[in-house]
Formats: C-alpha cells, sequence, structure tokens
C-alpha cells in the first residue's frame, strides 16, 4: 500500500508541480514581513504553482486576489475542511488580498443523487456561516452560491473554457466514465470560471482590461487539481493569467492514516459543532493507549499544534519513551477542544444580515 509520502510524491512527479521550499519560504517571509503559516513550515502546503509570480505583483503593488470554495454536502464542517480556510484566512490577512469564495452547490447536487435541492439551499446557509466565522474580513470578501450566481460574465468564462475542453481529457483528470451523468463533465467548467477575475465584474474591479489581466491564488488540497488541469492548458489561448495553487496534504480520517476524513462518515471526522466530551470521546477510540501505529496521530499533531517548540517536545519526549500515546493523545484533545471551542464562540457571531452583505454583489475594497 501507498504511504501518504508516497501520494504527495506521486502527484508532484505527475503534475510537474514545484515543492515548497526554504528557498521559497524565506522569500515570502523577506517579501511580506511574515513568518510563513505552520503549514507551510512543515510541508502541511508541500507544493504550488507560480506562487513566485504572486509574491512578484504583491512587491510590485499589482493586484491579484484569492480564490477557494466548498461543496455544501453536510450540516457542518468538519476539522479537515477547516485547513484551507485557515491558511486562506492567514493569506488574505497577510497579502491584504481580496477573496472570492464558490459554494459549489451545482456540483453536490450532480454528484450525489440522495442529495436534494432543499437539503443542498440549507447547507449551503449553514456553510456559508461557518466559512465566515474563520474571521475573513467582511469588506474584501465576496461570498456566492453557484446555483445563484451563474450568469451573465461568469457563464461567458464557463463557456468559453467549456468549449477547449474534451471528453476524453476529462475522463483522464477526474476518473469520470460513460456511466456518469453529463452534468458532471460539465462541472470542470463551472468549478474554473472563478479563477477569471472578469467573472467578477463589479467586484473586483470596473476596467475589463484590468481584470483580464488579474491572476488569482488558490490554496486547495491536492486532490482537487483536476477540476483545474484542463483548464489551466487553456488559459494563455483564452488571453487571461495562470492562476498560482498552494496545495496541502489531507488530514486523514479518525483510525486510518491512509484514508481521508469525510462528512458523510461520521466516524472518520471530528465536526465543528462536535462538544469538548465528544471530542475526547472520539480521539480516545481513534487513539487508545498502547498503540503501536502513532502515523495519523502525529499527522494530527503537527496540523493541530501551533507551536514549534511544543510539537518537537512531543515528537522527542515519545521517541525517548517519556511520553506515551495517552500523553500525546492528551495535548492533542486539548488543542483541538480550544480550537472548536474558540470557533463556535465565532460561529454565533456570525447572523443573517451579515452573510447578506457578505454574499451582496459589490466592489470590494
Amino acid at each position: 500500500m501507498s504511504t501518504p509520502e508516497d501520494v504527495l510524491r506521486n502527484f508532484v512527479r505527475e503534475t510537474h508541480a514545484t515543492h515548497v521550499d526554504g528557498r521559497l519560504l524565506e522569500r515570502f517571509e523577506r517579501v511580506t514581513g511574515h513568518k510563513p503559516h505552520r503549514y507551510l513550515r512543515r510541508g502541511i502546503i508541500f507544493c504550488h504553482r507560480d506562487l513566485e509570480g504572486i509574491l512578484d505583483k504583491f512587491e510590485g503593488g499589482e493586484p491579484f486576489y484569492l480564490f477557494t470554495g466548498r461543496g455544501p454536502s453536510s450540516d457542518s464542517l468538519h476539522v479537515g475542511h477547516a485547513i484551507p480556510f485557515e491558511f486562506t484566512k492567514w493569506l488574505q490577512d497577510v497579502l491584504n488580498a481580496r477573496l472570492i469564495i464558490m459554494l459549489t452547490d451545482d456540483m453536490k447536487l450532480l454528484h450525489s443523487k440522495s442529495l436534494s435541492i432543499e437539503a443542498v439551499r440549507r447547507y449551503d446557509i449553514d456553510n456559508a456561516k461557518d466559512i465566515l466565522a474563520f474571521g475573513f474580513n467582511p469588506h474584501k470578501t465576496f461570498l456566492f452560491s453557484n446555483l445563484d450566481y451563474v450568469g451573465g460574465a461568469f457563464y461567458e468564462n464557463i463557456i468559453g473554457v467549456a468549449r477547449h475542453i474534451s471528453v476524453s481529457n476529462i475522463k483522464i483528470a477526474l476518473g469520470f466514465g460513460d456511466e456518469d451523468n453529463v452534468g458532471m463533465f460539465y462541472c470542470c467548467s463551472t468549478q474554473s470560471a472563478g479563477i477569471f477575475a472578469t467573472s467578477f465584474p463589479g467586484i473586483l474591479g470596473t476596467d475589463q482590461e484590468q481584470l483580464r489581466l488579474m491572476c488569482c491564488l488558490i490554496a486547495c488540497s491536492y486532490d482537487i487539481d483536476g477540476y483545474f488541469t484542463e483548464v489551466r492548458k487553456h488559459t494563455e489561448k483564452l488571453c487571461y493569467s495562470k492562476p498560482a495553487f498552494l496545495y496541502s496534504s489531507l488530514l486523514p480520517a479518525l483510525q486510518d492514516a491512509h484514508a481521508k476524513m469525510s462528512a458523510s462518515v461520521i466516524s472518520s471526522a471530528i465536526f465543528l459543532t462536535d462538544s469538548p466530551s465528544m471530542v475526547r470521546d472520539k480521539l480516545e477510540t481513534a487513539f487508545p493507549d498502547g498503540a503501536t501505529d502513532t502515523e495519523a496521530l502525529f499527522q494530527y499533531l503537527r496540523f493541530f499544534v501551533k507551536d514549534d517548540q511544543e510539537l518537537e517536545k512531543l515528537e522527542c519526549g515519545f521517541q525517548s519513551e517519556k511520553l506515551t500515546v495517552k500523553d500525546l493523545r492528551a495535548a492533542l484533545t486539548k488543542v483541538v477542544q480550544e480550537q472548536i471551542t474558540k470557533f463556535q464562540e465565532d460561529r454565533v457571531q456570525i447572523t443573517d444580515p451579515y452573510l447578506k452583505d457578505v454574499m451582496t454583489r459589490r466592489l470590494l475594497e
């Protein structure tokens, strides 16, 4: 069985992405004046495309924007979903950048026949409030639902992209087959239209030529790269700038370092709505006393323990047998409980009027 490290190495080799190395991190800190986020320092954000170009624009005072999204399929995000949003919030602060957040509800409906439009609409609201609880700057952030926004300039870009992408290439990039519905093949174009600033006239700007030249930076998990692969091939043909990417690894499922945490598999995930006792019970079940396979436990510690010295102390303590699995689990439980409690306190502040304001089309600062 391939290890998680093997999977990441294969991704870099097969997609020709570039490793995030010490030289790039040094430049990032020099240009922005901020120490790189722990995800960057620890290799959780492990590779990129064209981040150097974004730093060039930042140094030169040229405009760019951040782009991210979420496919709503449950009434709460889990801690794995939190990773790109926490990191994107940090990027927005450090780069003083505008941000577009897309709810890909159309994709979820096409990928799951069991989901109703009414359920996805309800998930939209719950997930949108979860996302905004990460503290994005409301004056620099626009959040929208695909079911509501698609049309006009956005739809023009969907069509512009779609006419260049072949069905055979989508089958390769996303693993779709003849038995999949026709809408799934089209999702690639819909998801990718957001990488063009011209999809957001009156939001990112009003000058059409400036919007055409503006590029974006996307922080996402590596497993959704297929939705952008084909579009990236055709950006220059469409007279647009290529988007930049920062790719993260995936937080593993509880009890399985080789599986992805999933909102549809309740036992695999810690949800942002979980109580402190639920967090404790799930972690005790996942990492019992005396466990010999500690790979997933250490992955969780690297994701959640913010202080580098504290993390090193835990790792060295376990290696020297001064600390046990129980000790490591206790440390992990404490930081996860603290982060979820803080999130829940912030989530209460996201009212319906606040959500409406962020989802209103207007020129971002």
